[in-house]
């Protein structure tokens, strides 16, 4: 084999191979400090980048009217107006606003925020009068809740009483006007994590399924190089 011929080529394809290189590097480096940086926590839900993962967001249509306030949800994601509420999970059985604080229920747990979506309480199994929660509402300045066993009323959501009372308003889902649903989507938007995307980014599959063989060849060349330089380092010697 011609020595010149081998190094002419080494050279010119370490040329090209070096933005592959750069290219590993940049990706790379990040995917080594997920922890630090945070990367599997942080999310961006770009339009564009949404279409190119082939993600379509929900527009919620219904939600409850809690006072002023639109409260709407999407999977584990819950919205107070504009705002992203915070230690949220579960389906919503239902939600009332009574005194200034809002009262959201699933069928485990009762949660507690303020009008600026901040998690006052989380009330929870023992905690609770009884289980399932089938649906809440509200009489005078109670907080009524309906279980299969009975109905209970409370005044700050922590002292449960059974009730016989009758005339308790149960929260109902309304249609939401339009700005409301729009904003809503825009939040409620599903997001991919920075270390699912640079994951891709690093292997090539985030430009399709071709490009992993792209990765590939390119993988296979700077092993070629390898081996190559090897072999000009032992016959110059």
């Amino acid at each position: 084999m011609n020595i010149h011929a081998v190094r002419r080529w080494h050279g010119l394809v370490g040329a090209v191979i070096v933005f592959f290189l750069v290219y590993l590097m940049v990706s790379g480096l990040p995917l080594n400090h997920v922890e630090i940086l945070k990367l599997d926590k942080r999310e961006v839900s770009y339009p564009w980048l949404m279409r190119w993962y082939g993600i379509h967001a929900a527009e919620p249509t219904q939600g409850y009217l809690l006072g002023k306030s639109y409260f709407s949800w999407e999977d584990d994601k819950w919205v107070l107006d504009d705002k992203l509420l915070t230690s949220s999970a579960g389906q919503p059985v239902g939600a009332v606003e009574v005194r200034g604080i809002n009262y959201i229920a699933t069928a485990t747990t009762l949660y507690l925020y303020q009008s600026d979506g901040q998690l006052l309480d989380k009330v929870e199994k023992q905690s609770l009068p009884a289980q399932p929660i089938v649906a809440i509402g509200k009489m005078g300045s109670n907080v009524m809740l309906q279980t299969p066993s009975a109905v209970f009323a409370s005044v700050d959501g922590q002292n449960w009483e059974k009730s016989n009372a009758t005339g308790v308003t149960l929260s109902s889902l309304q249609d939401l006007p339009a700005d409301v649903k729009r904003r809503s989507a825009e939040i409620l938007a599903p997001g991919i994590s920075l270390q699912r995307i640079l994951l891709d980014v690093h292997s090539g599959r985030i430009f399709g399924r071709y490009a992993v063989w792209v990765m590939d060849v390119a993988s296979l060349v700077l092993l070629g190089l390898g081996l190559s330089g090897f072999w000009l380092y032992w016959r110059l010697r």
